[in-house]
C-alpha cells in the first residue's frame, strides 16, 4: 500500500515537474509564403499559355526564394534551434512529452505549387517537420480552371493538388491547417468602401450584415473548409490559420465550435507557450535577415518602448459637404503621418454642445443618433495610412439616454450645474451602454479604447468598465491580442487610485496642466516645479511610469487661447527628462496646424 502511495505521489510529482517545463519552454512560429527558383527557367502551364499577356515569373506576397529558405533552415540548425511539429506542442500542452530546447515551428500559408516542388524537398532534406495551411476554395477549383486571388485571376495549376498533399502527409513531415474556405479575401467594410478582411462584418448593398447573418457566414466557411480537407485527407484538422492575421473573438469562438480549436495569427511580438491556444507567427520575407529572426526566436522583438498620442475630435473633421470633408481628412492623414507618433485618440461619439456628455455617435448603434457613420473609415485610414494605432474614445458614463442618471439624494433628480452621467448600478444603463460598445466594434476596426472618465472616479467604475471591454472584444479587430485600454481621467494625478486602475488598464491617462495649481495662474518656473511634482507623485505611488500616460493641453487655460508651441514643446522634453514614458496632448488642431509641427515633432515623435 505504502509502495502504490508512494508512486502515485512520484507519478504526480512528474506529471507537474513536466507541466512546469512545458509552461517554461516557448516556441516561435515562423510563417511563410510561396517560394521561388530564381535560377529555373519559366515553364508556362497550358493555363498560362492560353492566358492573354506576358507570364513571367510570378511573386506572390511574401515569396521568398529557395535559396533563401534554404539558409534560414540551415541558420536554424546552425544555432540550436530544433524545428518540431504541432503535433509534438500539442503533446507537451498535454504533459505527455518535452519539448526540445528552442523549438520552432514552421508553417507555410495559402497552398502554392512551391509546397511540393520546392519547399517539400526541403523539408525532407533537412527532415524538418511543418504545417501547411491551405484554402480550400482555391484547392476544390477544378484543374485547367481559374482561382479569384485576390483582384486577379490565377490557373488551378499554380497551387497544389490533394493528390500531392496526401503524399506530402503520408510522410508525417507535413500537418494540414485550414485556411478557411473562402475567407482568404476583402470585403466591403462600411459606407465609404473601406476593404477589410472577410472575416469581418460586411456592409453590402447599403446596410450592415446582421450579427446572425455574419456568424452563420462565418460557420459555414469554416466547417465547409473541415470538412473537405477531412474528405480529402482523411483527418480533421484542428488548427485554423487566419487570412491576413486578422480575427475576433466571436469568429474564434466559431472555429473552436467546428473543431478548431487552436488559431494561428500574427500577433508576433514574442515566442508562444504551450498552453497557448491562441498562436502568434512572425512574417517571414526574402528581406528577413538574421538578427530579425533572433530577436523574434529569443524574445526581444523591438516594439516602440513610449505612446506618442493626440485626441482627435471627429467633430472637427465632419462636414456634410463632400468635396471640404476630402480636404480635411487628406491633412489630418497627412499631418498624423508626418508627425511619427504611435498613438491616436479617435474620439467616437458628438458633443456638439461641450457639456462633456454624448449626445450622438459617429458610428450605427442601437442607442445614440447617428450625426454621421464616420468613425470606421476614419479608424481605418488612420492604421494603414498613417501607420498610427487607433484607440477608440468613448465615455464611461457620459451617455444621453433620456434617463436613469446620477441623482440627488435629497431630489431624485440629476443635480443643477452637474455634467449628467448615468447610474452605472441600473441594469438597463449597463445593458445600454455595453450595447454601444459592441455596435462600435461590430462595424469598426480599431486597436484599443479609451474610457473617458468625466472626473468621476468612483472606485466600482473598473468592474463597469472591464463589461463594457468585454463586450467590445467579441468583434473587436484581433480580439484580446488586439485591445489596449487607457483610463483617461479629467483631473490630476489620482494618487490614491492609481495603482487599483494600474492593475487593472494597460494605461492610465490623467491631465498634467502646468498653467494652474487650485485654480491659480502659474509662473513659468511654478509651473515646471508642478510637472516635476507629478512625476514624483506617480513614482512614490509605485505605478511604472509606463503605465501612465501624462497628457498636455493645447490651449492655455488662463486664457483660452493655443498654447505656444515652443512652450508645449519644453514641457514634454521636461517631462521626458523626468522619466516619463508615454506622452499626448489635446486637443490636435490638424486644419490650422496647432500646435506647429516643425515645433513639436522633434521632442514628440519616435522616430519611426
Amino acid at each position: 500500500m505504502n509502495c502504490k502511495r508512494l508512486f502515485a505521489g512520484l507519478l504526480a510529482g512528474l506529471i507537474m515537474l513536466q507541466a512546469a517545463y512545458a509552461a517554461d519552454v516557448r516556441y516561435g512560429v515562423m510563417c511563410y509564403h510561396d517560394v521561388v527558383d530564381e535560377t529555373a527557367p519559366v515553364i508556362k502551364t497550358k493555363e498560362e499559355r492560353e492566358m492573354k499577356g506576358e507570364i513571367q515569373r510570378r511573386y506572390f506576397p511574401q515569396t521568398i526564394t529557395v535559396q533563401r529558405l534554404a539558409a534560414h533552415f540551415n541558420w536554424l540548425r546552425d544555432n540550436g534551434y530544433t524545428p518540431v511539429s504541432f503535433k509534438q506542442i500539442e503533446a507537451a500542452r498535454a504533459g505527455r512529452a518535452k519539448l526540445p530546447p528552442k523549438p520552432v515551428l514552421l508553417t507555410f500559408d495559402d497552398g502554392y505549387l512551391s509546397f511540393y516542388t520546392r519547399i517539400y524537398p526541403l523539408l525532407k532534406a533537412f527532415d524538418y517537420p511543418a504545417v501547411f495551411a491551405l484554402v480550400t476554395g482555391w484547392m476544390e477549383t477544378p484543374q485547367g480552371g481559374l482561382v479569384d486571388y485576390g483582384k486577379q485571376k490565377l490557373p488551378r495549376s499554380a497551387f497544389i493538388t490533394w493528390e500531392q498533399v496526401r503524399e506530402m502527409q503520408k510522410s508525417g513531415l507535413v500537418e494540414i491547417a485550414s485556411h478557411t474556405h473562402d475567407l482568404h479575401r476583402s470585403i466591403t467594410g462600411n459606407p465609404a468602401g473601406s476593404q477589410f478582411a472577410a472575416v469581418f462584418p460586411e456592409y453590402e448593398n447599403g446596410r450592415y450584415e446582421t450579427r446572425d447573418a455574419y456568424r452563420q457566414r462565418v460557420r459555414n466557411d469554416l466547417k465547409r473548409s473541415v470538412d473537405i480537407i477531412a474528405a480529402r485527407t482523411g483527418v480533421r484538422p484542428n488548427v485554423i490559420v487566419w487570412p491576413y492575421g486578422h480575427f475576433n473573438e466571436t469568429a474564434r469562438e466559431i472555429a473552436a465550435e467546428v473543431g478548431l480549436d487552436n488559431d494561428f495569427t500574427l500577433f508576433d511580438e514574442t515566442p508562444n507557450t504551450t498552453e497557448q491556444r491562441s498562436i502568434g507567427r512572425a512574417l517571414i520575407d526574402n528581406e528577413t535577415g538574421y538578427p530579425l529572426m533572433k530577436a523574434y526566436l529569443e524574445g526581444q522583438m523591438f516594439t516602440p518602448p513610449h505612446q506618442r498620442a493626440v485626441h482627435i475630435d471627429l467633430g472637427r473633421l465632419y462636414t456634410p459637404d463632400p468635396a471640404q470633408f476630402a480636404r480635411n481628412f487628406d491633412k489630418l492623414i497627412e499631418r498624423i503621418y508626418k508627425m511619427g507618433i504611435t498613438t491616436v485618440y479617435l474620439q467616437a461619439f458628438a458633443d456638439d454642445d461641450g457639456n462633456g456628455v454624448a449626445e450622438a455617435a459617429y458610428f450605427p448603434n442601437r442607442h445614440l443618433k447617428v450625426k454621421a457613420d464616420l468613425f470606421s473609415r476614419v479608424a481605418w485610414q488612420l492604421m494603414t495610412r498613417a501607420n498610427v494605432k487607433v484607440y477608440a474614445q468613448m465615455p464611461l458614463t457620459a451617455f444621453d439616454l433620456g434617463s436613469g442618471y446620477v441623482s440627488g439624494s435629497r431630489t431624485g433628480k440629476p443635480e443643477a450645474g452637474r455634467p449628467l452621467r448615468l447610474s452605472p448600478d441600473g441594469a438597463e444603463n449597463r445593458r445600454a451602454a455595453a450595447e454601444i460598445y459592441e455596435d462600435l466594434a461590430f462595424s469598426s476596426r480599431f486597436n484599443g479604447l479609451v474610457f473617458r472618465d468625466g472626473g468621476d472616479k468612483r472606485g466600482d467604475l473598473i468592474d463597469y468598465s472591464k463589461l463594457l471591454k468585454q463586450t467590445a472584444l467579441k468583434y473587436s479587430f484581433n480580439g484580446i491580442n488586439g485591445m489596449k485600454t487607457v483610463r483617461s481621467l479629467d483631473g490630476g494625478l489620482p494618487a490614491q487610485s492609481l495603482p487599483a486602475f494600474a492593475a487593472a488598464y494597460d494605461y492610465t491617462a490623467f491631465t498634467a496642466l502646468p498653467y494652474l495649481e487650485n485654480g491659480q495662474p502659474l509662473s513659468p518656473k511654478e509651473a515646471a516645479r508642478r510637472l516635476v511634482g507629478l512625476v514624483a507623485g506617480v513614482k512614490r505611488s509605485g505605478v511604472p511610469l509606463d503605465k501612465t500616460v501624462f497628457e498636455l493641453q493645447t490651449a492655455d487655460p488662463r486664457t483660452g487661447q493655443p498654447a505656444g508651441g515652443k512652450e508645449l514643446a519644453g514641457w514634454m522634453s521636461l517631462l521626458k527628462k523626468e522619466g516619463v514614458k508615454n506622452l499626448a496632448y489635446y486637443p490636435d488642431d490638424f486644419l490650422q496646424d496647432r500646435p506647429p509641427l516643425k515645433t513639436i515633432k522633434p521632442v514628440f515623435s519616435v522616430q519611426r
